[in-house]
């Protein structure tokens, strides 16, 4: 499977060296991880590792300042981005538009995007998550080739950083639906711990976890791997 560690802007530059010194004694049991600190901190992985960033900019190089170019993030050494998680759509109110034009900027740079959708807990109450969730991928996808590699990962907004995790029917629905149309690997991200993931990798068409919080504490890394194998 693919554990892939979201640090979000987490660390200190001497806190991620500690980090990165404690993660070669992590059992990782032949999973496929991918490490996705903050960009800053990209030039400090070694080169064993497959890392990601967390973002890309939408603009090519030039009178861009501030922006980190997919560009020069795959002069870093970085194989994946994240595209269009919840945490910039939310709280950088960065739209549909924005995430497609990353998502091109990847393809361009030979990134490989996570390309991360999900939905309310309004549209998952009302029972139309799995059709919106079909339509934003559809719309990010337009005028794409689509045989292009990418990865999907299932991330229910209600459920980032909150300890709420849908029912494993309402995720295999999400899942099952993503893996049928777009013929991709599928991770599951929302508040996948230690605690929960002997009930979650009971869930059909999984390819791997998406993980925030408990990245950051190796310990609890550790017990979720043990529990995965």
């Amino acid at each position: 499977m693919k554990v892939a560690l979201n640090h979000k802007s987490n660390f200190t530059k001497d806190e991620i060296l500690k980090y990165l010194e404690d993660y070669k004694s992590l059992n990782t049991y032949n999973h496929e991880m991918i490490l996705i600190p903050s960009v800053c901190y990209l030039p400090l992985i070694p080169d064993n590792i497959t890392y990601a960033s967390e973002d890309v900019s939408s603009k090519t190089m030039g009178a861009y300042t501030g922006e980190v170019t997919a560009k020069a993030i795959k002069s870093l050494g970085a194989t994946y981005t994240l595209i269009n998680h919840s945490e910039r759509t939310t709280k950088m109110n960065e739209n549909l538009d924005v995430s497609k034009q990353k998502l091109e900027q990847a393809f361009s740079n030979d990134l490989i995007p996570i390309i991360c959708i999900g939905d309310t807990l309004e549209e998952h109450k009302r029972g139309t998550y799995v059709e919106k969730i079909k339509k934003d991928m559809d719309y990010l996808l337009s005028d794409i080739d689509k045989s292009k590699d990418f990865i999907i990962a299932y991330e229910p907004i209600f459920a980032i950083g909150t300890g709420i995790v849908p029912t494993n029917d309402d995720i295999e629905k999400v899942t099952t639906m993503l893996k049928e149309t777009y013929h991709k690997k599928v991770l599951y991200g929302g508040s996948a711990n230690e605690n929960n993931i002997d009930e979650l990798k009971q869930v059909k068409n999984i390819d791997g976890f998406l993980l925030g919080g408990i990245s950051l504490k190796l310990s609890s890394l550790q017990e979720f791997l043990d529990k995965l194998q």
